[in-house]
């Protein structure tokens, strides 16, 4: 007794669906890191921008009798 098998066609579909499921896989983790490094530049000038307007108000501050 023989077992079917599949006709090639969804034999394919279903190889070309793994290989783009990894292929996302591997580009979220790249994804990530960009996200990291954006955030991280974003927080840092803010953080800067803080420390100027301290400054700034500070020193305004000063003048004021």
């Amino acid at each position: 007794m023989r077992l079917p098998t599949m006709p090639p066609q969804p034999t394919l579909l279903l190889l070309r669906t793994q290989a783009r499921l990894q292929r996302l896989r591997e580009d979220r983790g790249a994804s990530t890191l960009e996200w990291v490094v954006i955030t991280t530049l974003i927080i840092g000038i803010a953080i800067a921008a803080a420390a100027v307007m301290k400054d700034k108000v500070t020193e305004w501050l000063a003048k004021i009798p």
